[in-house]
């Protein structure tokens, strides 16, 4: 009898181990079809991308771009300004990126809803124009599956970094932020584009900004 009681409880141990790793399969088959999400960001690929057109239909494609439902949606309606899908093409060209917000889902202080202007109560850059609102600014939360945050010496964040450096001047993004060891081991300027004020790498610290102040054009001088 006990003989038989061991056999069973092996059975039974073998029958749930392979029900686990059955269940593990399915999960990862899911999030590889992009119908689950591990995490805020959701893989790219042509499901995903069913309703987008043009160029943000092309990112939506891509695998290496992965985003929030919100920050989809923002680019299935055409809300994203096609400098920044064409900067994040360039990106993720390279690097596997987590966008956290494009305008949907976006805040700059718990509670209070975004609007044209950067809430006055934001540090210096209170009562400006909000690129977000616009459809003309993306945050970056994570690159190669390594959060922003704690990481901007990375060797992959701050390629992310060289990227954009890359990209023309009247192309590339007039409001670049990051977490202050990114933009010091960087070492841009504000003519390229980088903002450097001290309160705005504080409030940068576990993002990447990428964002254009105006429609048409850019204040970058190099």
């Amino acid at each position: 009898m006990y003989r038989l009681k061991k056999i069973f409880w092996r059975l039974i141990l073998i029958w749930a181990a392979v029900a686990i790793l059955c269940g593990l399969v399915f999960l990862l088959l899911l999030w590889e079809s992009g119908r689950i999400a591990f995490g805020p960001c959701i893989r790219g690929g042509e499901r995903i991308a069913e309703g987008a057109t043009g160029e943000a239909r092309e990112l939506l494609e891509t695998r290496n771009f992965e985003a929030s439902s919100e920050a989809i949606g923002d680019l299935k309606a055409g809300i994203v300004d096609e400098r920044l899908v064409a900067t994040l093409q360039a990106i993720t060209e390279e690097h596997r990126v987590c966008v956290d917000a494009f305008k949907e889902g976006h805040y700059f202080l718990p509670g209070v809803p975004d609007g044209p202007l950067i809430p006055k109560s934001y540090g210096n850059a209170g009562g400006l124009p909000n690129s977000h609102y616009y459809g003309r600014a993306v945050d970056v939360r994570r690159v190669n599956g390594k959060s922003v945050s704690g990481n901007g010496t990375d060797p992959d964040i701050l390629d992310v970094g060289e990227i954009i450096s890359r990209v023309p001047p009247q192309e590339r993004p007039d409001q670049v932020i990051g977490p202050e060891s990114w933009a010091e081991a960087l070492g841009r300027s504000g003519e390229e584009g980088w903002i450097l004020d001290e309160d705005q790498l504080e409030r940068h610290k576990d993002h990447i900004h990428l964002g254009y102040i105006r429609n048409d054009g850019t204040w970058n001088v190099r």
